[in-house]
């Protein structure tokens, strides 16, 4: 049996797109990045890379003093596998040849979100929209911000646009096979990133109210349930056992510091840097904002006995920490006694003063779409931000408009901006978003400019019927 014609037509244009996505990735982080001025030219900024060259190297999950649990697994994993099949890992070269199979894989990753993106506007608002979004994903600037490094913002913006289209497929066809997908990409998510740990619980919770209020909570909706936490949690249990075996049964989560990125939270929502009055810093710009919630944590950890160490890189990509520990004492060991002082912090912030709670997350849910290193980018960022949010509240409206489902869309979007301004919240954690921003933004712009669609068209049949008349 052969295709139909409009079905080969469909998989060479998804052909073109992953092209498309993957060179315009490829010339970013390969011709572009490393020449550019206006980003600090890091390859592994936070150990991502690091600890996939241990891995590959034999050293097992680690920055260099023994385990850690300070990171989710899957990238590095990731990582680790392409550095050992592909990789040169002599004594002195630059990381970008050291990594350059994880950012060829990140360009790979980007091709394939731009295809996710296509099929799932397709899927809301059609063709052409599709190609709108398609068309548009590559060129928002914070899409490609980190094809080029070592970090998990490329892959966790497939998992973000993965999730957006399963819950819709869910939502849509509940059962117990979109179910077990569903729960496999916010598993794989998780893995990848563990701020991703409660969206599988919100996501299903919005659903069953939705099927309810249908009259569509049956048997397949159960099922479908059941089968997306029974494989989230599948992926998951490893981890866990692994992390609660290197710290002695007491840390049974994905990722730690939890505790220490709520608490920074709190020096990032003042007003010298929510109003811009002061840059924010990073990398190779004045490190503002770090050193000041460094600080905050010392202060804090010092009176219990707790050292809060500061780390730094050796020549070959190991975690140098200052001051040094003791002998003997891993990274897990110190994690865990950080994140046992720190929780109680928390809890008492949250108890004791929830209004300064209320107000760091209020100021966030802002901060999260444009505070970036100085007062010209975060502008820049902000505005471009402010621009998507509006085409994509359009693009929402028209979708509402139409009849047509688009909330487990925007549930991942809000779920992420929520989740962020409770823990810490700036733009850097909203790129990997953008993808997923991208298919309702290009509803908006297809609304926007359907009246000057529909007048091309009447003109196109206007000339079409002159010059029949004509002959």
């Amino acid at each position: 049996m052969t295709d139909s014609p409009e079905l080969s037509r469909r998989r060479w244009l998804m052909v073109a797109v992953f092209g498309y996505g993957t060179l315009a990735a490829a010339i970013f982080s390969f011709l572009f990045y490393q020449r550019q001025g206006v980003v600090a030219k890091v390859v592994d900024l936070n150990g991502f890379g690091a600890i996939a060259r241990n891995i590959a190297r034999g050293d097992g999950f680690s920055l260099g003093y023994g385990p850690t649990t300070r990171r989710g697994p899957l990238y590095p994993f990731f990582g680790a596998a392409l550095l050992k099949l592909f990789g040169n890992d002599a004594q002195g070269l630059p990381e970008t040849v050291i990594y350059r199979p994880l950012l060829i894989a990140n360009c790979v990753l980007f091709g394939i979100t731009c295809v996710v993106v296509w099929r799932l506007a397709r899927t809301l608002f059609g063709a052409q929209t599709a190609l709108f979004a398609a068309i548009i994903c590559p060129l928002v600037p914070q899409s490609l911000r980190y094809v080029g490094m070592t970090e998990v913002e490329t892959s966790m913006g497939l998992c973000t646009v993965l999730l957006a289209a399963t819950s819709l497929a869910l939502l849509r066809r509940p059962s117990a096979g979109t179910g077990a997908l569903f729960g496999a990409v916010a598993g794989v998510a998780t893995l990848t990133k563990p701020i991703v740990l409660l969206y599988p619980f919100m996501l299903l919770a919005l659903a069953l109210w939705q099927w309810r209020r249908a009259r569509a909570l049956d048997r397949q909706a159960l099922l479908g349930s059941v089968a997306a936490l029974a494989c989230f949690g599948a992926l998951l249990l490893p981890w866990m056992l692994r992390n609660m075996s290197v710290t002695g049964g007491q840390f049974k989560g994905i990722s730690s510091n939890g505790p220490g990125e709520f608490l920074r939270g709190y020096i990032n929502a003042q007003p010298k840097y929510y109003l811009l009055r002061q840059d924010f810093g990073g990398v190779g710009d004045g490190e503002k904002w770090d050193p000041e919630a460094n600080l905050f944590e010392q202060n804090l950890l010092q009176p219990h006995g707790v050292t809060f160490y500061r780390a730094g890189r050796d020549a070959n990509g190991n975690e140098i920490l200052t001051p040094e520990p003791p002998k003997g004492v891993t990274s897990a060991m110190m994690e865990l006694e950080k994140d046992r002082v720190e929780s109680a912090e928390v809890r008492r912030r949250v108890l004791q003063e929830p209004t300064g709670f209320l107000r760091k997350f209020a100021v966030q849910f802002l901060t999260f779409w444009y505070i970036v290193e100085t007062r010209s980018k975060s502008i820049m960022v902000g505005a471009l931000a402010a621009l998507m949010l509006v085409l994509a509240g359009i693009g929402s409206w028209r979708a509402w408009r139409s009849g047509v489902v688009v909330w487990p869309v925007l549930a991942v979007l809000v779920y992420f901006n929520a989740i962020y301004a409770a823990f810490l919240g700036f733009a850097r954690y909203s790129m990997p978003l953008f993808p997923t921003l991208t298919v309702l933004a290009a509803g908006g712009l297809a609304a926007l400019l359907a009246p000057l669609t529909r007048r091309l068209q009447a003109l196109r049949v206007r000339r079409g019927a002159t010059e029949t008349t004509t002959r």
